[in-house]
This record gives C-alpha cells, sequence and structure tokens, in this order.
C-alpha cells in the first residue's frame, strides 16, 4: 500500500513519522506547497518516504491520499484535484478539522471515496487518538484500509460523523488543554519554592504515570481512581476541594464546548 500525504506540517509530519515507524511499514509519498518541506520530511524519514512533485503527482501514485493541510486550504487544492481528474481513484482520508464527507465528495473527483478523521499529535509517538467515519460512498474495504492506518500510531474508534466535532475537541484539541492544566500545577509547585526543572519533571511523570495506570488492563473507571487517591481528609481531598469550588470543571466543559462550536462553524463556510 502506498499513502500519500498533502500536507507536511506538525500534524502531517507526525502522521507520516508515526506510520513510518508502524508494523504496517507502507510506502510513503509526501507533498507540500512550501517549497522543500517535503523532501526534507522524506529525507528525514528514510527509503520507505519520497516526495511528490505536485498534489496531481501524489494522488496518481497513491492508494490512499490523505489530506494533511489547513481546512482553509482545502477548497483551492480540491479545485486542482477535480479539474486534474486523475485517472487513478484513491481513497481520500481527510483530518481537516470541521470539513465534513459530503463537503469533500461535493468537491473531489466524480465517485470519490472519502473517509474523515481526526487524529492528535499523540500519533507521533505510537499513542494517537482518532476517531473516522465514512462517506457515502466509502466501502468496507476503505473503513477498514483508515482504521488499519490511524491504529497503527494508536487507537481509532470509528463513531457516526455527528459526533466529530466534539471529538475535535476532545482529542484533536485535548492535548494542549491537559498541557494547560499542566502548566498551572507546575506553576502552582513553583510558587511554593519547588526549583522549576525539579516541577516540570515531577508534573511529567505525573501525567505519564496517571495515563498508565488509567489504561492498564483492568484499571478503574476515572471517578473511582479520583476516589481512591483522594481518601477523606488527606491532601489530595484538600485539593479537589479547591478545585470543585472553584469552577474547573465547568470551565472544562466549556472549553470543550467552545472547541466543537468552533469546528461546527467551520464545517459551515
Amino acid at each position: 500500500m502506498t499513502v500519500g500525504f498533502i500536507g507536511a506540517g506538525h500534524m502531517g509530519g507526525a502522521m507520516l513519522r508515526g506510520l513510518a515507524a508502524s508494523p504496517l511499514s507502507p510506502r510513503l509519498l509526501v507533498f507540500d506547497a512550501a517549497p522543500g518541506r517535503a523532501a526534507q520530511l522524506a529525507a528525514s524519514i528514510g527509503p520507505a518516504a519520497a516526495a511528490a512533485d505536485s498534489a496531481s503527482a501524489l494522488v496518481a501514485g497513491s492508494d490512499v491520499v490523505v489530506f494533511a493541510v489547513r481546512p482553509a486550504d482545502l477548497p483551492m487544492l480540491l479545485d486542482e484535484l477535480r479539474t486534474a481528474r486523475p485517472a487513478s481513484s484513491p481513497l481520500f482520508l481527510s483530518i481537516a478539522a470541521g470539513r465534513t464527507t459530503s463537503w469533500l465528495e461535493e468537491r473531489l473527483p466524480p465517485a470519490s471515496r472519502v473517509v474523515r478523521a481526526m487524529p492528535n499529535l499523540g500519533v507521533s509517538v505510537g499513542c494517537g487518538a482518532s476517531a473516522f467515519c465514512g462517506g457515502s460512498r466509502a466501502t468496507q474495504a476503505d473503513l477498514d484500509a483508515a482504521q488499519a492506518i490511524l491504529s497503527s500510531f494508536g487507537i481509532a474508534v470509528r463513531l457516526p460523523e455527528k459526533d466529530l466535532n466534539t471529538v475535535t475537541a476532545l482529542s484533536g484539541s485535548g492535548p494542549a488543554f491537559v498541557a494547560w492544566a499542566l502548566q498551572a500545577m507546575i506553576d502552582g509547585a513553583t510558587a511554593l519554592g519547588l526549583p522549576v526543572a525539579a516541577a516540570n519533571a515531577l508534573a511529567l511523570q505525573t501525567l505519564l504515570g496517571t495515563a498508565k495506570v488509567l489504561t492498564a488492563s483492568g484499571a478503574p473507571s476515572v471517578p473511582d481512581f479520583i476516589a481512591a487517591v483522594a481518601t477523606p481528609g488527606g491532601t489530595t481531598a484538600a485539593g479537589t476541594d479547591v478545585l470543585d469550588a472553584s469552577g474547573a470543571r465547568a470551565a472544562f466543559a466549556s472549553t470543550i464546548a467552545a472547541a466543537a462550536e468552533r469546528a461546527a462553524r467551520l464545517a459551515a463556510q
């Protein structure tokens, strides 16, 4: 299988590197509008990857084409591909936030098959969290191919398309929200005199350890985990009491809602 990536930015590059390091080991093609970026990325990956001369050339040489460009850049790209009318008929896998499968199908060459996905930056280290859905013409084989690609660098969950804006907010934007909370904890520790390097190291390891505990076989639910750590009258309970009283839970709910609303607005453009 040859997988081509149009877009070699943060997410496209992360997916390329994750896919290159996965057992799937496909042949990889990459194109980017920025001069030299695709060649540089392909060279950093090694013999399994090559740079394409154009988006149309990449489509012609790929079994799966990943759209890893900004949503605002998609209309011009799709105009180019529709005009080119490539002889091949690859599966198009889009990770552009807010752009629906029907929107993509209307702008791609006739009878194009589309799968829409929302991965996150964890794909670069084999810990991605992705959700995906098929367009009106996507076959079971297409969905299986998308599942294989997305699962090769993390987990992949098939969901109805109506849920993908929420996924965009939760796991797509979520790494930044988690990092924001982590930085707030670090700031709190350094304000009490802990050296910055120590606060960073301890906070990051705490985040890593918590994730491993909660994803281990037989792990407790998140509420049960919190209850087990926050014993009544203890230090953790003193902290969670502050969080509960501060409205932090409502603030995070509003954060997810705002990101999902933005994804929905992108879909309407």
